[in-house]
């Protein structure tokens, strides 16, 4: 019973980190992204060697990177900033709301 309540804990509160999250390096996150298509929960976002981004071909802007973030400024005005972080051999994004998807 208090593993139930535990795992329902820890789905009501997305926005806490995992224990064994570490933030990716930007060097790290330049070789795995810049130039490539990443898949991340059906979608495919594109991180051009240009500094351009799409995301599923569409919703384009210029993306930067930084220890443990990629930041995208997209051409309509908007912004955003995703958390990439490393759980053992597995990569995750984490959005501005806390939802991590997984990252590869």
């Amino acid at each position: 019973m208090r593993l139930i309540i535990a795992g329902a804990a820890m789905l009501l509160m997305p926005h806490v980190a995992f224990a064994a999250d570490v933030p990716v390096p930007a060097a790290e996150l330049k070789t795995m992204v810049v130039g490539k298509t990443i898949k991340s929960s059906g979608a495919r976002l594109r991180y051009g060697a240009d500094g351009r981004y799409t995301f599923n071909g569409a919703s384009p802007g210029k993306y930067t990177i930084s220890s443990g973030k990629i930041c995208v400024k997209f051409d309509a005005g908007d912004s955003r900033c995703d958390r990439i972080v490393k759980s053992g051999n597995k990569y995750f994004m984490i959005n501005s709301r806390g939802k991590r998807f997984p990252f590869n």
